[in-house]
């Protein structure tokens, strides 16, 4: 039986600027891979205990951060004053997990973390990663944003960049499982909005990481949902387009947003220990 903590033991670290981080771990005795979790837009760390226990059964362990502005982390909620503050977040944390285990470190980022990471990876910030893993990467939102926000988040991410929107998330989108929704709709860490400029910084992100993903170096994995209603999944596919060299897709037929916390689940656990074991 892999020994695994049940909510993860808690510590803080600093980001480049001295921005301090929570993250969480979940060790496996000896284990020969351990992942370094980049969790979604206005989640946390704590949400990824189901993705430890999966990843536990396969012999790897688990550590994930609360970026800036998320969980017990140091910011305002929803806030980024430049999308290069989360890739120093994101790039801190992996060398800080690899610094402090044995074996491989693997990175891996969920929906808006999935962005960062590949923001991390083309910035070179990758810098001892061998693979990473991206989950449902928040390339192409699935919701439709009102007309005036879209005009409204350039002009208000320069006049006034930490004006508060509604971030549009529809707790029955993350999952299948009634009681995953109902845990993220009552969950104190779980937040409802986003800044005029976080929102203006992760449009031009996504652009930038589509337009030069075949630039990407480090071998990676994108897992997305074919169900999910809240980024698009031809996003997922036009980024494996453009990097087909380095990547593998893999559609997760009638998938939510989460693959980690929905029906058949088990099944997106294999797939990630086959491509990790087989490379």
């Amino acid at each position: 039986m892999a020994d695994t903590t049940s909510v993860g033991a808690k510590n803080t670290l600093a980001s480049a600027d001295g921005t301090k981080l929570a993250y969480r771990s979940w060790p496996v005795k000896n284990a020969p891979i351990t992942f370094a979790v980049v969790h979604g837009f206005a989640e946390h760390s704590g949400r990824y205990e189901r993705f430890a226990r999966g990843m536990a059964a396969h012999g790897m362990a688990t550590y994930a951060v609360d970026l800036r502005g998320h969980g017990e982390s140091d910011g305002q909620r929803g806030h980024v004053d430049s999308w290069s503050q989360w890739v120093d977040d994101a790039s801190t944390f992996i060398d800080h997990v690899e610094s402090a285990v044995k074996g491989v470190v693997v990175p891996l980022g969920h929906s808006f973390g999935g962005a960062v990471m590949l923001s991390t990876a083309l910035a070179g910030k990758l810098r001892s990663a061998r693979r990473f893993v991206v989950s449902s990467p928040a390339l192409r939102l699935n919701v439709k944003v009102p007309a005036w926000k879209l005009r409204a988040a350039d002009l208000t991410a320069r006049i006034k960049p930490r004006l508060v929107m509604t971030n549009e998330v529809d707790p029955s989108t993350v999952s299948r499982i009634p009681e995953v929704v109902e845990a993220y709709r009552t969950d104190p860490l779980v937040f409802r909005s986003i800044t005029s400029r976080t929102f203006s910084e992760w449009r031009k992100a996504a652009a930038n990481i589509l337009a030069h993903a075949d630039q990407i170096q480090v071998p990676f994995l994108i897992l997305a949902g074919t169900a999910d209603k809240l980024i698009d999944p031809t996003g997922s596919v036009d980024l494996h387009a453009r990097a087909a060299a380095r990547s593998e897709l893999h559609l997760l037929e009638g998938r939510y947003h989460e693959p980690f916390n929905d029906l058949g689940s088990d099944e997106v656990f294999a797939i990630i220990a086959q491509w990790l074991n087989k490379r």
